[in-house]
């Protein structure tokens, strides 16, 4: 075992501010990092600069508006961050707490992903984890998962941040088309897609895009188009789901959020043939903070559904 500590460095100074530099690398801000060190802003910007001096280099480029890394800041960032994530796990080992996942865990999701994998593993999850604190916000947008202090997202597809580790936790599904049996009683059958025309329909507003995107349904090698004329907007898939329950019209929905409705006589489905592709289910946290105990767990549990 090596003991002669860097330049007669003392190991106290080695880990002197690291956490400190680590929580403003990943949040970019000093204020969101000392908020969550639960200190003051000038203490955080204190520490950093303590530890530079250390180390006899700028780790940070600083301005008025912005906080990045110097090329030496980033370089050390990618060696401390794991080694300081191995410390605390190697720590909470020896306290007795790493044998089990514990400690809060928060994750953000669109409605698809919480209402179809998440809902049906969740009272599973709990009692197999009673340790772990979850906080669960759906989100239709893709949010800063740093800037807003998630361990992790739940995202279809993979447009996200350059800075995240993704990998698949669900594989691709699709959205159906569905309506009440009351809607669809004595109305004109919709027996092609263009037959949707003649009906009243519900659709979501995208959040992050404003806009009102339109059925883009396939079956085979086929693929249809189509522009709701007049139809209800709203702004999250629960109140579409309602809405096409109370039977308001025709609505698209992830076949995970309907799927109950449907079994149970609430919703049948139109156009069964055809149906919209939804990419595969990714979770995605930062790369320099890694996966905690409570994440790979989480992960673990939606795997195994």
């Amino acid at each position: 075992m090596k003991l002669d500590f860097t330049m007669g460095l003392r190991a106290k100074e080695l880990l002197d501010g690291l956490p400190v530099f680590i929580a403003v690398a990943e949040a970019r801000s000093f204020t969101r990092a000392a908020r969550r060190l639960g200190m003051s802003p000038s203490a955080a910007s204190q520490a950093v600069r303590a530890l530079e001096d250390r180390v006899g280099t700028q780790l940070l480029m600083r301005s008025t508006r912005s906080i990045s890394l110097t090329q030496a800041g980033a370089a050390y960032l990618d060696r401390v961050a794991p080694a300081f994530d191995t410390i605390e796990d190697a720590t909470r080992e020896v306290m007795g707490r790493a044998s089990r996942p514990s400690g809060p865990l928060r994750i953000t999701m669109p409605r698809a992903a919480f209402d179809g994998v998440v809902t049906p593993v969740l009272a599973s999850f709990r009692a197999a984890f009673p340790e772990v604190e979850l906080e669960i916000e759906v989100e239709s947008r893709l949010v800063d998962i740093v800037e807003q202090g998630f361990d992790a997202g739940l995202r279809y597809g993979t447009l996200l941040a350059k800075d995240v580790t993704a990998f698949e936790v669900f594989s691709a599904s699709e959205s159906v088309l569905v309506a009440s049996p009351s809607y669809l009683s004595g109305r004109d059958p919709v027996a092609q897609p263009m037959d949707l025309l003649n009906h009243a329909a519900i659709v979501c507003r995208n959040r992050t895009t404003g806009l009102v995107s339109p059925w883009i349904l396939s079956c085979g090698s086929e693929t249809c188009r189509i522009d709701p004329g007049a139809p209800t907007v709203v702004g999250d898939l629960v109140t579409l789901v309602d809405l096409a329950r109370d039977g308001h019209g025709l609505a698209l929905a992830p076949i995970q959020c309907v799927a109950r409705d449907l079994s149970q006589g609430r919703l049948a489905r139109v156009l069964s043939r055809w149906s919209s592709p939804l990419e595969p289910l990714f979770v995605y946290y930062p790369t320099p903070r890694g996966q905690t105990s409570a994440l790979r767990a989480f992960v673990d549990h939606l795997r195994a559904r």
